[in-house]
């Protein structure tokens, strides 16, 4: 008995790994499970498997095995004899993975060379199937560092699917300007949250450490320079002067920056008062923004924010910077957005919304319906089965 159609999610990483891309897979993921018309399949690349690995993830099919890319910084003629040497095999065993499982959409997150033997299925082999690349911000700036016969490759990649997939606006203008593929097969979709996610959140028992403070302020981000939480400390550092009582909590994934971030609470003087919380689980980290004064995102380049959007539902006053996908977040005439890279913008924002309590009460309940009504998980979804079950044109 032939089964359903099923759309592929793809990731060029484990599923165990911190960060917002797998949040977005997950949550497309669970919403084609509960609509019943897609069964889905999540991928997840995984070098220590050599065939592919069948597993589960809340009842959903997970799927481990190699990705291999035509090109690779180091040794790249190498690399590239040996994706043309394997190329028949990795061809016959996504054939037959495909065939078996009636995979009709292949939904691939964070755009990359990896994705390229799906290319090759679509334009060399029979099967029909339906390509999207989604792209998430970090992706383009990594695409950006191709030589030419990389992007060459990465454009005729892209080609062959239907449509690339932007988180904003902002993030489809560039992916247009850097890309050069045709301006009508890029779209923007917004992400969204799982607003049941977030009412259980509300029952997770879990405060950070903070010390001797009654409270906290919070920026939630991979630990890196675009995130901008340097320029936070120091407009945090300038508050404390001027008598904040408040400490100051950043939850983010562990990375080299860190080190650096670290060098700068120490020669700020603020070790007794800025906590660090590294790769802390989702349902913990949404507690962390409930009972948070205020959540800060003070990002130099930001394609969406989806903290933003949790935040928001969860009733947390924000401060954030007028960068990237953030005014379409937040709306472009939200009262909270600073300049990037200004530490006294940033801690004038902070200072606005702490100390107007009815001018920021009112920005929250605009906030909470704003996300209630427009970015939700469902509404996203719906987005995206447009674009896999249209006909081709």
């Amino acid at each position: 008995m032939k089964r359903r159609p099923s759309i592929l999610f793809v990731l060029p990483w484990e599923l165990s790994a911190a960060g917002g891309v797998n949040q977005v897979v997950l949550n497309l993921a669970r919403e084609a499970a509960r609509r019943h018309r897609l069964r889905p399949i999540i991928f997840c690349a995984d070098w220590s498997h050599e065939r592919f690995v069948e597993g589960d993830y809340e009842g959903i099919t997970l799927i481990s095995g190699r990705l291999r890319q035509p090109l690779a910084p180091e040794n790249p003629m190498r690399n590239l004899a040996g994706f043309a040497f394997s190329m028949r095999r990795q061809l016959a065993e996504w054939r037959k993975f495909i065939s078996e499982n009636n995979v009709r959409i292949i939904s691939m997150h964070y755009v990359g060379l990896h994705y390229f033997v799906f290319a090759m299925l679509r334009a060399f082999t029979p099967l029909k199937l339906r390509l999207l690349y989604s792209l998430h911000g970090a992706d383009l700036t990594e695409l950006r560092a191709l030589g030419p016969g990389g992007m060459a490759m990465l454009r005729w990649m892209l080609r062959q699917g239907h449509r690339v997939i932007c988180c904003s606006d902002d993030l489809a203008r560039r992916a247009r300007n850097t890309l050069k593929i045709d301006e009508r097969r890029v779209v923007t979709i917004h992400n969204g949250i799982d607003i049941e996610e977030l009412d259980n959140s509300r029952h997770v028992d879990y405060q950070p450490n903070i010390g001797e403070f009654d409270n906290y302020l919070l920026s939630v981000g991979t630990f890196e320079h675009k995130k901008g939480q340097d320029v936070l400390l120091h407009a945090y550092t300038q508050l404390l002067r001027e008598g904040l009582k408040s400490a100051l909590v950043l939850i983010g994934r562990n990375t080299p920056h860190l080190k650096t971030l670290r060098s700068t609470v120490r020669q700020l003087g603020l070790h007794h008062h800025v906590f660090f919380i590294l790769d802390l689980d989702h349902g913990r980290t949404l507690a962390a923004i409930r009972n948070a004064r205020l959540l800060v995102q003070p990002s130099r380049e930001e394609p969406f924010g989806i903290t933003l959007l949790e935040a928001g539902y969860l009733e947390t006053p924000i401060v954030a910077t007028r960068v990237g996908g953030i005014p379409e977040v937040l709306g472009s005439y939200y009262p909270y957005l600073a300049e990037s890279e200004n530490p006294d913008a940033l801690a004038q924002a902070i200072d606005d919304a702490l100390f107007n309590p009815t001018e920021t009460g009112r920005q929250i309940n605009l906030m909470k319906r704003r996300v209630a009504t427009t970015f939700t998980w469902g509404s996203a979804y719906s987005s995206y089965e447009a674009f896999w079950t249209r006909k081709q044109r």
